[in-house]
């Protein structure tokens, strides 16, 4: 069980660190690009949900191959 909680924060560390970057890179380019709000949270909510995507995926197999 404890393999699985330090897997499943450095997954959800390392995806909140690259969306913080995310979050600086996308802010620049829609302010240079002149993109509203609404396209602005589209693309952070869709990096969110791919973040939080990869994060299970990648807890589910390490918990097959712990299982194992």
């Amino acid at each position: 069980m404890k393999k699985i909680l330090v897997l499943a924060c450095y997954n959800l560390g390392l995806w909140g660190m690259l969306g913080f970057f995310a979050t600086l890179i996308l802010g620049f380019l829609s302010c240079c690009a002149n993109l509203s709000e609404n396209v602005f949270y589209g693309f952070l909510a869709f990096f969110a949900l791919t973040g939080i995507v990869a994060s299970a995926f990648c807890v589910a197999r390490g918990c097959k191959k712990i299982v194992e």
